[in-house]
């Protein structure tokens, strides 16, 4: 039996995409799908194969709401994946506003690149990413809800922990203990980060230990700024928004 692995299939060499496929004990756990975002030269990436096949893969678990982690999700239940999705209880309800204004995107995406696809004297070839079906589709793929700090078995040898994130609302850092062949593994895959005091979420937590940290970098070569200077760029941007007769 092959030992416990880990690929990468977005957010590698990259800062957006969020992918990551764990292999152990016949399992395929695969954590985010999301879209890759930073312009057009970006579509035929989002639209091209996963690297696996959607319809192996056992269980996805979803680390927040946001696009770069989840936003391929209707395509990977459009390609074949009819498995669950496991999140917490927010992450699944910013999920649907997430996923089906996406979708919404998409669609009119395509309709107006076909109507310029005629205007040019041609019959447009040109199909959305994914449709609001898709999305309906996904969303109705969260069966289990996750609560923080509390193990979820996944299947024989493989269980999962959300820890808080502090991130956004319902946000996620999950922890994957794996044995196989006498062998245990403790896999923590941090999504993104939140910073500690902040008025409306909590600190982030942690588990106590991990063999392996597969770590968001996005912002990783800076320093949180204060809250403070934070609060004031926000005040200055209202005032000189009021001062050359801007909308409040």
């Amino acid at each position: 039996m092959k030992a416990t692995a880990l690929s990468f299939h977005g957010a590698d060499r990259g800062v957006t995409g969020s992918c990551h496929l764990l292999e152990s004990g016949g399992r395929r756990v695969l954590v985010d799908c999301g879209l890759l975002q930073g312009g057009r030269d970006l579509d035929e990436e989002n639209a091209a194969a996963f690297g696996f096949v959607p319809a192996n893969i056992d269980v996805v678990l979803l680390t927040h709401a946001h696009l770069d982690h989840c936003g391929r999700l209707p395509l990977l239940v459009k390609r074949g994946f009819r498995a669950q999705i496991v999140a917490t209880g927010a992450t699944r309800d910013l999920a649907r506003l997430v996923l089906l204004d996406a979708a919404h995107v998409h669609e009119e995406d395509a309709e107006r690149r076909q109507r310029q696809t005629r205007r040019r004297g041609r019959e447009p070839d040109i199909e959305p990413l994914y449709s609001v079906l898709d999305a309906l589709d996904a969303i109705d793929r969260f069966r289990h809800i996750a609560d923080y700090s509390t193990p979820l078995d996944l299947a024989p040898g493989i269980r999962a922990v959300f820890h808080d994130a502090g991130h956004i609302l319902g946000s996620a850092s999950i922890l994957v203990e794996a044995a196989e062949n006498g062998r245990h593994r403790r896999i923590l895959f941090s999504g993104d980060r939140g910073n500690s005091g902040r008025p409306l979420l909590a600190a982030p937590s942690l588990p106590a230990a991990a063999d392996v940290i597969v770590m968001e970098a996005t912002y990783g070569d800076r320093h949180h700024r204060p809250y403070a200077d934070s609060v004031q760029e926000l005040y200055d941007a209202i005032t000189e928004t009021f001062a050359r007769g801007g909308n409040g």
